[in-house]
């Protein structure tokens, strides 16, 4: 079963004329058990959550921080006040504010086969030099490990093109290997853009899929030999490769989040914040009362709240429909 997406996976920005509890505010984040922290980038203050920094107290022309990493954009989606994807156009039209990195990840995730994509032999052919590149050099740069140097048996865990500086950089690497080995293919393909890159790419018209393979298309392309014609740039791109690019052109929106793992994030939050509470409570007036008064609260869910409890009931019953396709003539 392929579940394949697109997300944000790291957003990291400055905003000027606003103080620190004005963005908390504008961010959503008011409800926040914030642990201040030591600054960094020059900042000398922080503020940090689940992925989630806020940083302060710099130079006066540096205004505020705000960066969230892979695990701080999973964080925002459950506890934000707005769609991450949302927050990410609406920095882009503040005129003070200062985009400084911005990573686009693709999960070629596939529980049943192969996926999309195989690092291992994307790692070869990058090492052979199969491939034309916007990243400086026609090489480009790309690191992997091996197991044992050999070329015919190589262990690749990730490759890279671009430099670290520069303002567009893929990365492409084994996430299942990543989480510890899981039993099913996991690659992520991760669009790293910085300043105006990462500007211009949220500026840019159109569905997220179609950028994500715009930018892609312009910058990379692996190729295969050909015995006839001596012209790299005239070679054909393998099938896989067309494959991989046609199918990111064809999804139209930062669909669903990793909802397992925002899933846990709430129930570590609910557990060790309010668990005890919330136990003392039911032994005292029962479940019943408990849900009445949970059922009567005004305040309704806010908009990552309401998506969260739509997606994983999506996911429960696209699970459950799988699970009895493998199983026919079981299902009442």
């Amino acid at each position: 079963m392929s579940e394949n997406i697109i997300l944000v996976d790291w957003f990291s920005f400055t905003l000027k004329e606003m103080d620190l509890q004005t963005i908390i505010g504008w961010l959503g984040l008011n409800s926040i058990d914030w642990v201040d922290c030591k600054g960094h980038y020059g900042y000398s203050s922080g503020k940090f959550y689940g992925g989630m920094w806020i940083l302060f107290e710099g130079r006066e022309d540096m205004g505020i921080c705000i960066e969230f990493s892979g695990q701080g954009c999973r964080q925002y989606e459950t506890s934000g006040n707005r769609p991450l994807h949302q927050l990410v156009n609406d920095v882009a039209v503040i005129p003070t504010a200062n985009i400084t990195r911005l990573d686009i990840a693709f999960d070629d995730v596939d529980h049943d086969g192969d996926g999309l994509l195989d690092v291992q032999k994307i790692e070869r052919l990058a090492r052979h030099d199969r491939y034309i590149s916007k990243f400086g050099t026609r090489s480009g740069e790309w690191s992997g490990i091996h197991s044992d140097g050999e070329e015919q048996n190589p262990l690749a865990y990730s490759v890279y093109f671009g430099s670290a500086k520069s303002d567009v950089r893929f990365r492409i690497y084994d996430k299942s290997q990543e989480r510890g080995g899981l039993d099913y293919h996991w690659v992520r393909f991760e669009l790293q853009l910085r300043r105006q890159a990462a500007f211009n790419f949220i500026k840019q018209d159109g569905a997220i899929g179609h950028k994500f393979y715009g930018v892609i298309n312009n910058y990379l392309r692996f190729i295969t030999p050909s015995k006839t014609d001596t012209n790299r740039r005239r070679w054909a791109s393998p099938e896989w490769w067309t494959k991989f690019l046609a199918h990111t052109e064809k999804i139209s929106v930062f669909t669903r989040k990793d909802v397992d793992y925002n899933l846990s994030r709430l129930e570590r939050y609910v557990m060790e914040q309010a668990g005890n509470s919330i136990r003392t409570y039911i032994e005292c007036v029962g479940w019943f009362k408990f849900r009445e008064m949970l059922n009567a609260l005004e305040k309704d869910l806010n908009p990552n709240q309401q998506k969260l409890v739509s997606e994983y009931k999506q996911i429960a019953e696209e699970r459950k429909d799988a699970y009895y396709k493998k199983r026919p003539g079981t299902r009442l």
